[in-house]
């Protein structure tokens, strides 16, 4: 793929690869599809039980030395993006030199971003407010990312020493709030071997998930997450049409 950053021509070869269920959403399908076919790009899709062990194989053929690939630009099967994203990725990881570089995404559920400020990691979930400066640079190192439209150089994997993902349990062994997911561990790993992890400020891309609509008391539609559903008993919101809050003031 041929990238100008600057006045600069570069010429950067470029693999994809997702590990996804045998169903899979048809939006990121398509998204993937009008990112990388026009660029002749190569998506490696893996399919298994483990989202971790299909990962490392895929990732690891990917980045032998002799397949001749710069960057693996590794993808969730649940991410929606533009195909601009991906050359605004590139020039912004030829810019900075670090050996990662995710774009901004929201955590399915929450109203808050997938990634750890540089020397957050381990420290419990905090609300952190970054200068305004900060969002203005190309790249900024970070702790944790994802893998939603994530690039990664080849030759910082073949720095890392395997296993390259691992979900490890909390101190009492189980997997409560202290565990470490896999995802998490692969970064912890890529940073102990010297290899920079950043996201770019300047490239945000979606995170499809399913909601449920209800009409509210004014008939006007409002949004649950299924998981806020379930936690709530499998019942509406409270200022959802028909929820029993609204029935018991309908019958004073």
């Amino acid at each position: 793929m041929r990238i100008v950053v600057g006045n600069v021509e570069h010429d950067v070869k470029v693999a994809a690869c997702l590990s996804m269920p045998r169903l899979a959403f048809t939006d990121n399908f398509f998204t993937v599809t009008s990112t990388f076919a026009p660029h002749g790009i190569k998506v490696v899709k893996g399919t298994g039980a483990f989202w971790d062990q299909t990962m490392t194989r895929i990732l690891t053929d990917l980045s032998k030395e002799e397949a001749g690939i710069d960057f693996i630009c590794a993808l969730d099967y649940d991410s929606v993006f533009e195909p601009e994203c991906l050359p605004r990725l590139l020039s912004a990881i030829l810019i900075s030199g670090v050996d990662a570089i995710a774009p901004l995404q929201m955590k399915r559920d929450e109203k808050q971003l997938l990634f750890t400020p540089e020397g957050l990691s381990g420290r419990g979930e905090q609300t952190v407010t970054m200068p305004a400066e900060w969002w203005e640079k190309p790249a900024q190192i970070v702790d944790t990312a994802h893998f939603g439209l994530t690039l990664i150089r080849t030759a910082a994997l073949r720095r890392m020493a395997k296993p390259w993902f691992l979900g490890v349990p909390g101190e009492d062994g189980d997997w409560g709030s202290d565990r470490e997911d896999p995802d998490i561990f692969f970064w912890r790993k890529f940073r102990e071997c010297g290899n920079k992890l950043a996201v770019c400020p300047q490239v945000a891309i979606g995170h499809a998930e399913l909601v449920i609509t209800w009409p509210d008391q004014r008939l006007k539609a409002i949004h649950q997450y299924p998981t806020h559903f379930w936690n709530n008993d499998g019942r509406r919101p409270p200022e959802a049409w028909g929820s029993q809050e609204h029935a018991e003031r309908s019958s004073k």
